[in-house]
Parts: C-alpha cells; sequence; structure tokens
C-alpha cells in the first residue's frame, strides 16, 4: 500500500508545472507528541510516540487553486519513536500536504492541513520473531493525517501549534491490520522566502466557473486482499475481487461533484469461505457475490479528484454469515455488514470540462463502516459532455 501511494504522490509531482517548484514559499521543522489508540484486545503495550518533520512548501497559483482558497502545497518527512522500540521499532514516513490558510491579522493566521502518503516502520508483525505487532502487519503502509492550528508570523519567520490525528493501515492486504491511530500535538519553527501583503485584493477578477451538469459513470475495478480477520493473520494467498460500477455523476460546482452508483463484485476470499464452511453450495457464483448502492462526493482539482463514499449493501450473503456465525454480532458489526465505503483518489487523463468523456484511473480503499476490507485499482470514464473551451 505505502508503495502504491509513493507512485501516486510521485507521479502528482511531476505534473505539476515546473513554476510550481520555482515558487518555493517556506520551510518548516518540528516536533510531535501523542499517545496511540489502543483500538483493540491485545495491542502492545506503548509510550507516547515522540516524532519529528520536515516540510518544504510552495504556492502554485491556477483556477482550481484559486476556488479552494489557494492553498499551499508540500512535502512532509516525519520519524516516530512509535513507543515501543522492542515491539513496534521506528517509523520513517513520507507525505503530500495541503495547507489552507485564513488570516486573522498581520501576524496570526489559522490553517487546516492534511497530508495523505506512506509509511516504512522497522519492526512489522512476524509469526515467530514480532508475535505482539498487532498495529503494523507489514514494512509499508499507508500514512494519513489532518491538523488545525494557529500560526503565530514575526517578519519571515513564524511559530506553529497544531493539534492533529495520524491514521495508518494496509487496507487488509497484509494481516493484521489493527493500524495506527494516534493523537497528535505539533509544534514548527516555519522560515519563509518571502515578505507577503496580505492586503492587496483585486476586485475586478472572476473566478473561474463551469455550470452544473449531469453525467454518466462506469467504472471497473481490481481489489485484492487477505483473507482473515483484523488480528487474525494466514500467512496465506492473496485473493481478488472484480469489480463493476455503473451509475450518474452531477458536477453541481466547479471543484464539487456527486455520484449514484450501483455497484458489483465477485470475491475469491468470499468464495473461499463459503467452500470452507460449506455455504451456498448450490450458488457458488453469486454466494460469494456483492450488490451495493453508493453515493459519493468528489473534490476536483484540475486532473486530480478526491472521492468518499458511502452507501449500502442489497446482497452479501457471506457477510452475513461471518458476522452471524464467525464474529460477534455486536452492534457495530452489524453496521459494518449494512455501510459499505471507500475512499478513493483519482487521475483524470483528460479532464471532462473540455472533452465529451474523460477517462481516469482510480486507486482506492474499500471498507465496511470505516474498517478496511481491500484495495482497488480501477479504470473508468465519465461522459457528461463539453463545459468549457480548451
Amino acid at each position: 500500500m505505502a508503495r502504491l501511494i509513493l507512485l501516486i504522490s510521485a507521479a502528482y509531482f511531476l505534473c505539476l508545472p515546473l513554476k510550481g517548484w520555482s515558487q518555493l514559499s517556506a520551510y518548516e521543522v518540528g516536533g510531535m507528541t501523542g499517545n496511540m489508540l489502543d483500538i483493540y484486545p491485545g495491542m502492545p503495550v506503548h509510550a507516547p510516540q515522540k516524532s519529528a518533520f520536515g516540510a518544504v512548501r510552495w504556492g502554485n497559483q491556477s483556477p482550481y487553486s484559486e476556488l479552494f482558497g489557494s492553498p499551499e502545497h508540500g512535502v512532509l518527512a516525519s520519524f516516530h519513536d512509535l513507543g515501543n522500540r522492542s515491539v513496534l521499532g521506528y517509523g520513517i514516513g513520507l507525505q503530500y500536504q495541503v495547507s489552507f490558510n485564513q488570516y486573522l491579522s498581520r501576524r496570526w493566521r489559522t490553517f487546516e492541513r492534511i497530508n495523505v502518503g506512506g509509511i516504512f516502520v522497522t519492526k512489522p508483525y512476524d509469526f515467530l520473531d514480532n508475535p505482539d505487532n498487532l498495529v503494523f502487519g507489514s514494512h509499508g503502509s499507508a500514512l494519513i493525517a489532518i491538523s488545525a492550528g494557529v500560526r503565530y508570523k514575526l517578519g519571515q519567520n513564524a511559530l506553529n501549534l497544531q493539534a492533529s490525528y495520524w491514521h495508518s493501515s494496509n487496507a487488509h492486504t497484509v494481516l493484521p491490520n489493527v493500524g495506527m491511530n494516534t493523537p497528535m500535538l505539533m509544534l514548527g519553527f516555519e522560515h519563509f522566502f518571502y515578505i507577503e501583503d496580505i492586503y492587496i485584493v483585486d476586485t475586478t477578477h472572476v473566478p473561474f466557473s463551469l455550470p452544473a451538469q449531469w453525467g454518466m459513470i462506469a467504472r471497473i475495478g481490481l481489489g485484492r486482499n487477505e483473507a482473515g480477520g483484523t488480528v487474525r493473520p494466514t500467512n496465506g494467498s492473496k485473493y481478488h475481487k472484480q469489480v463493476l460500477a455503473l451509475g450518474a455523476s452531477y458536477r453541481y460546482k466547479t471543484i464539487h461533484r456527486l455520484s449514484f452508483t450501483l455497484e458489483a463484485y465477485h470475491d475469491q476470499a468470499y468464495a473461499l469461505w463459503n467452500e470452507t464452511m460449506q455455504w451456498s453450495q448450490n450458488r457458488r457464483f453469486l454466494g460469494a457475490s456483492v450488490l451495493m448502492c453508493m453515493v459519493g462526493h468528489e473534490f476536483i482539482f484540475g486532473h486530480f479528484g478526491v472521492v468518499i463514499q458511502a452507501g449500502v449493501n442489497v446482497y452479501n450473503p457471506t457477510l452475513d454469515r461471518l458476522i452471524g456465525e464467525v464474529e460477534r454480532p455486536t452492534f457495530s458489526n452489524k453496521l459494518k455488514r449494512y455501510v459499505p465505503g471507500r475512499f478513493a483518489v483519482r487521475y483524470y487523463v483528460n479532464k471532462d470540462e473540455t472533452n465529451l468523456g474523460s477517462l481516469f484511473l482510480q486507486a482506492a480503499v474499500k471498507s465496511n463502516m470505516g474498517q478496511a476490507d481491500f484495495l482497488e485499482l480501477g479504470l473508468g470514464t465519465i461522459i457528461s459532455g463539453r463545459q468549457a473551451e480548451r
């Protein structure tokens, strides 16, 4: 998973205009600390994490960035003492960062940041050598962080204080996959390469805008995970899922799109459960298949999109049996049966506002009530009609 995220991040940086790199705005160094949440029984004993980070940021003006409030972009590297060196080891993170700023005065401002990337850990789970690490089942995992803070600026320097939440997961591709969930308090020193004047406003400028428009959406995907429970590693084969989605999209603003899709997939891991437990003997293919209705929202930034989806499982007989006969039928597990979700990143090969059809590549994590289910790679298209000149 971490390799995938790093490849996507690298592709994004290569697609940035060269002038984006020439407009370096600031660098920041600092430290952070927080205690990992014990979300599962049997998690290893741990002290609070102690971490260091460094970031470089730049500005890149475009019609899309203007609609998002002209955010800063950046790359953040981090080093993590995970709180138990013998079991959890250390972590090294690399993330792409977006920062949104609000100006309160010449010296004070608030900000929100989103980081997406990967983490490499030195001591993942091992059946013989490190069986107590239920947090990290593999060397590489995705690493996501959100934060909000306040900045005090003096000349070309600033002090930043922010509260953040860090999450790591390998999307169930390697078990165990409890994942890291850590609230952090971060303190940083920032140096700017320029002196800005926040009071210059161009009142004659008209922002880029597209009219609202409906479209058709179709997508195929290939999912992959390891069969087993979150903390029950099998050390076995990975299993595929073939995904098909059809539906409608509604781009109601330039940077916002809604989607309504009917999705089906066949799950080889479900087929293994059915064969082992002698379930669905008379309908082997349908018994290992799923049908779900999904509603999603997408933030659009030029050729890139970030999609969050949630929905309802219309048909999922294997998950019904797993929750009723294998797992405990708790309230959260019952919700997991009915509420699928997905977090996805898209790259549009050609933008739909300037073409009749738009082709996109998608990398996603499909979940059940927020719990990672499988990693999914896909190819899709949106047909909506041209809205803007080339």
